[in-house]
């Protein structure tokens, strides 16, 4: 017993030793980051020695250290490293602070590589999912807009899945595709919209999209939910490793795929966005004249040059002052609509604003993510749907997604990325098919909305306040469809290996299989009773299914501490597959069906395509130290949509990075933190498409005595003419040399960054269609010829003059200037047409920026002042004269700014984007049509009288007054008949600066919300506007060509939205 109580007293007294030797440390480890609170995962280590734990789900830790230790290290990726003293304490606290702008940041390049960004000598620009995700847009294009140096956004319209066309660093080329590609979790998806808009299915119809519907480019069927981050390759050298389809750059699109996420427990997300919109601007209307011509009330005239509102009572024919009806006017569609008492007393109608709805669009997120040690994986699902502030407009699209890897052993993982999206959409017809066009030119005597739009019983009999080709838009509403339906599935699935070859060599291969398949239909139906005919219907489509084989091998070589080399080969094989199809109906019997089985004229068309890409390309890359760092790559390319004797190519580039800051005279400077400088050179082509020339079946209009067209085969007999566009047997790809400039410096601690770029970019070899003689019998023929020359300035500056515990204020600006130049096109042509009307139109002319408005101008004498008639016995006396088709109008702008903030205290978070568009010109139909309608602002003062700016034909100040009593109809005469025929004057500034978005957001952080991440916020998109144009929002445009930004006609105003956003995480 003695003998046990002496060990037991042993045994304490080593215990009471140990204890006096070790304590242990606890406390909870949070974010400074409003919204983070505690923090999972942070690695916690004892000063000296190999102990050490990570803090859980609470961010709380647990740590027995010896007595001897003197502090502990807090580590965590993106934020501060801290080394704490231990001193007397048992409890120690953490608050972690993110590193700004921490100069070992890591960009996603060409073929999803990662590198540090310090090591990439070209301009790469990347934005996060909170940044996407913060005012709810629903397509990516707006999500991105103002927020990346060198690229430019041109949307179309306020419609729900309108298109917009996204350009970096300028449009280069003339006929072929300026928008760039991109790439989805490394699968090179298609963006762009397959079909012309306003072509309504006739896939020949190359520049004539000013009628018939908008259509969607197919990046609207992406989730921005569903995407992590976004890298921009804005240069050829970042894009060259993609060959003959990068010539414009790249967007790599990251999804989220669980890879970031920290080894535990999966993390469920969910998320509900609503947003409310409303027309942006209302067009300034006069308020005093009412529906007819000449001063006089004529009750179907589309015009509004009748007599005074107030006066409409003493008409002659309509009034009711000397018919019983004191006070009031006859309105006789009220009487075909049997409405009883067909007079009514006159009042101003806003049949603008009456007409727009408010907009609402919902969208409902929900994904799981999970990550362990040896793989991850996201499932996420999503419903989108919009109603448009237009009539019968809106947007419903699902998404799913999936996305996983795993670890098979040391040496494989694999992996998949899928998704699939469903996008129904209805829209409206623009310009001149648009409906619309009778909400802005109606008049303020009529009331729009209440009158009745069809007789009663007959609802294929429309009523209007005019007659001639344009529908009633409530009529519209209800009898007209433009539907647009897309289902899509692209995802790829790959295999990795990975291998130390020795301690200084690593193999690493990766070989990627994708597909990118979707089918669109679309709709576009006139009903019975359309603009007085009988109605019309188009239904056509595309199915286009594509196939991606990629294979790379890398292999990384550390040949002395100093010097690394890393070399990268591989395949590509991309094969496209796409089926067309068209039939147009006209006629239909009777109304209430519109199918085209009930149409008596029908045309039908169908087409079979398919091209090949085969790629074969390579990279090698020097590192000295940290200072310099040197890369080439080159691409060999085979493509099957070229002349079969000029179908391979090859694309060579190299980047040079030199890290400043790296050397030893300039590593102590305190007020330097970083600076890099950085040069490239790179060549890359963009295949056009050729076509072994053929023959076709004739399809003629029909004579004055038939009005129906001329249709083979005729009893049996077929007819042949040659295709009216024939093709160079020597066409070549567009090729883009290229080069860039640039600089990268950041101060005191990353709190103030430059990054500046100088491009050029010369682009020789456009291909595009050059007319030819009737005599030919050939229209046009499609050839090499003509170049262009971009020249490029980009300066991206982010500055963080707060940053504390619980505060932290950043600024980022991101400026462009891009111009364009043509230098040359085919011998004898001095400019081409690229789209329009007949007058004006979008062309290409040497020595002109790219694009150029040209129509119909002003004369002008020698000092360039306006012309005006000086010949007494004119109608037009005193009125400008119409010169000679020129150019009037520039599109590109000559600069573009967006400036964003972002300040955030404790759990609150206050951001705002200003985007400024400074020059740049367009012209404006629909202000066209307010002056001719005598609606517009302008138009108000006719009893005034006016002189024209300008001289008369002796070169003196034009001196000849109209207007007045004695020249009533002087400003009508000047606006129906002289002005409207002049395309000049209604060329107007497109410049704007407009608040893009304001952002609230608050992240409660307490007992409740221990477990659960919350987030509310609540945004605003598009508030404030100011701009040169006037009555509308400049950012509407014609169609999705590279006339954009040139035209706007009719398109459905764009939109300032209000909502909120309610995000849960556990």
């Amino acid at each position: 017993m003695k003998r046990i109580l002496f060990l037991f007293l042993v045994f304490c007294s080593f215990l009471q030793m140990a204890n006096a030797q070790q304590r242990t440390i606890s406390g909870t480890v949070t974010s400074s980051v409003p919204g983070e609170g505690a923090m999972i995962g942070v690695s916690v280590s004892v000063k000296g020695t190999t102990l050490g734990v990570v803090t859980d789900i609470n961010g709380r830790y647990s740590l027995a250290v010896p007595e001897s230790v003197t502090a502990l290290v807090f580590s965590y990726t993106g934020m501060k490293k801290q080394e704490v003293p231990i001193g007397g304490r048992s409890v120690i606290d953490v608050l972690m602070e993110p590193e700004i702008l921490g100069l070992e940041e890591v960009v996603v390049t060409a073929l999803g590589v990662s590198r540090e960004k310090k090591a990439v000598g070209y301009a790469v620009q990347d934005i996060k999912n909170d940044v996407i995700e913060r005012t709810g847009n629903t397509d990516l294009a707006g999500a991105i807009q103002g927020k990346i140096a060198g690229i430019q956004v041109k949307p179309s319209s306020g419609m729900p899945g309108a298109s917009s066309q996204v350009v970096i660093r300028g449009a280069r080329s003339f006929t072929g595709n300026n928008t760039p590609l991109y790439v989805v979790d490394g699968m090179p998806i298609s963006s762009t919209a397959d079909i012309e808009s306003g072509t309504n299915g006739d896939f020949s119809l190359v520049g004539a999209g000013v009628s018939g519907s908008d259509i969607s480019n197919r990046a609207v069927d992406l989730n921005p939910a569903d995407i992590e981050s976004v890298n921009v390759l804005k240069g050829q050298a970042a894009a060259a490793l993609y060959g003959i389809r990068a010539s414009n750059g790249v967007i790599l699109i990251t999804t989220k795929s669980g890879r970031n996420n920290k080894p535990g427990k999966p993390i469920i997300s969910i998320s509900h966005t609503s947003a409310f919109s409303q027309v942006s601007r209302t067009p300034d209307y006069q308020k005093t004249y009412a529906q007819g011509v000449g001063g006089l009330y004529v009750p179907n005239s589309s015009l509004s040059w009748g007599p005074r509102i107030t006066d409409l009572p003493d008409d002659p024919v309509y009034g009711g002052n000397n018919q019983g009806h004191p006070g009031e006017f006859y309105v006789p569609q009220l009487a075909q609509g049997n409405v009883e008492d067909a007079w009514v007393t006159p009042q101003i109608f806003n049949n603008w604003d009456r007409y727009f709805r408010t907009g609402y669009s919902a969208t409902n997120n929900a994904n799981i993510t999970q990550a362990s040690e040896n793989g991850h994986f996201a499932i996420g699902m999503s419903q989108t749907s919009q109603n448009g502030v237009a009539l019968a407009s809106g947007m419903k699209r699902w998404n799913g997604k999936a996305a996983a890897e795993r670890k098979l052993d040391k040496n494989f993982s694999t992996g998949f990325s899928a998704n699939f999206s469903r996008t129904d959409i209805d829209k409206l017809p623009t310009a001149n098919d648009a409906a619309l066009a009778g909400v802005l030119g109606a008049p303020l005597s009529y009331n729009l909305k209440d009158y009745p739009y069809q007789v009663p019983g007959d609802p294929y009999s429309q009523i209007y306040y005019r007659g001639g080709s344009w529908d009633n838009p409530y009529w519209s509403a209800e009898h007209t469809i433009f539907n647009e339906k897309t289902d899509r599935f692209f995802g790829n699935g790959y295999m990795n290996y990975s291998a130390d070859l020795n301690d200084r060599m690593d193999l690493r291969v990766r070989y990627q299989l994708g597909a990118d398949s979707y089918t669109t239909n679309f709709q576009d139906i006139f009903e019975y009773g359309h603009a007085g005919t009988t109605g019309m219907i188009d239904n056509y489509g595309i199915t286009s299914f594509t196939v991606n084989s990629l294979l790379t091998v890398n292999y990384d070589w550390n040949i002395s501490s100093d010097l690394l080399f890393n070399a990268m080969v591989g395949n590509e094989f991309d094969h496209r597959k796409a089926k067309t199809y068209s039939e147009h109906g006209e006629d239909f019997n009777f109304g209430g069906w519109a199918h085209i089985r009930n149409a008596n004229i029908v045309n039908a068309n169908e087409s079979f395509n398919q091209n090949r890409t085969v790629g074969f390309f390579g990279s090698m890359s020097l590192q000295w130290r940290s200072l310099l760092f040197l890369g080439t790559t080159g691409r060999y390319d085979i493509v099957s949509t070229m002349p079969t004797n000029n179908r391979s190519f090859f694309y060579p580039s190299v980047a040079l990075s030199f890290v400043v800051s790296e050397l030893e005279s300039v590593k102590n400077l305190d007020w330097l933190s970083f600076a890099k400088m950085r040069l490239s050179y790179a060549e890359v082509g963009q295949a056009g498409t050729y076509v072994k020339n053929y023959y076709d079946t004739p399809d003629y209009s029909g004579g004055w005595w038939t009005g129906s067209p001329v249709l083979y085969p005729i009893g049996g007999i077929n007819s042949y003419v040659p295709n009216n566009i024939q093709y160079d047997p020597n066409l070549v790809p567009q090729n883009t040399k290229s080069y860039e400039i640039g600089a990268d410096l950041k101060f005191f601690q990353n709190r103030l960054g430059v990054d500046y770029t100088f491009s050029r970019q010369n682009v020789v070899d456009q291909i595009f269609s050059v007319p030819l003689a009737g005599s030919t019998g050939i229209r046009a023929l499609l050839m090499n010829g003509g170049q262009v020359h971009t020249v490029g300035h980009e300066l991206v500056l982010y500055v963080t003059p707060l940053a504390t515990k619980s505060m932290q204020w950043d600024f980022n600006v991101n400026f462009s200037k891009i111009d364009n130049y043509v230098d040359e096109l085919a011998p004898g042509v001095e400019s081409i047409f690229i789209g329009g009307f007949s007058t004006p139109q979008v062309r290409a002319g040497i020595g002109d920026t790219y694009p150029v408005i040209y129509g119909d101008s002003f004369m002008r004498n020698a000092q360039g002042k306006i012309v005006v008639e000086d010949d007494p016995s004119s109608p037009n006396y005193g009125f400008p004269k119409t010169g000679e088709p020129a150019v009037i109008g520039k599109v590109s702008p000559d600069f573009i700014l967006g400036g964003g903030t972002n300040f955030s205290y404790k759990n609150w978070s206050l951001s705002a984007l200003v985007d400024w568009k400074q020059g740049g010109q367009m012209y404006s139909g629909s202000n066209g049509l307010l002056d001719y309608y005598g609606l517009s602002e302008r138009t108000e003062d006719r009893v005034s009288t006016f002189i024209f700016d300008g001289v008369k034909s002796d070169d003196t100040p034009n001196d000849i007054a109209r207007g007045g009593p004695n020249d009533p109809y002087a400003l009508q005469n000047l606006h129906t008949n002289v002005l409207t025929n002049i395309d000049e004057y209604y060329i107007f500034g497109s410049s704007f600066v407009k608040l893009r978005e304001l952002s609230l957001r608050y992240s409660p952080v307490n007992k409740l919300f221990k477990k659960v991440g919350l987030g509310v916020t609540v945004f605003a998109r598009n508030i404030l506007l100011w701009t040169e144009l006037p009555n509308l929002d400049p950012e509407s445009s014609q169609g999705n060509t590279n006339m954009g930004g040139a035209f706007e006609r009719f398109t459905v105003p764009q939109t300032t939205s209000y909502g909120f956003n309610l995000d849960l995480t556990f």
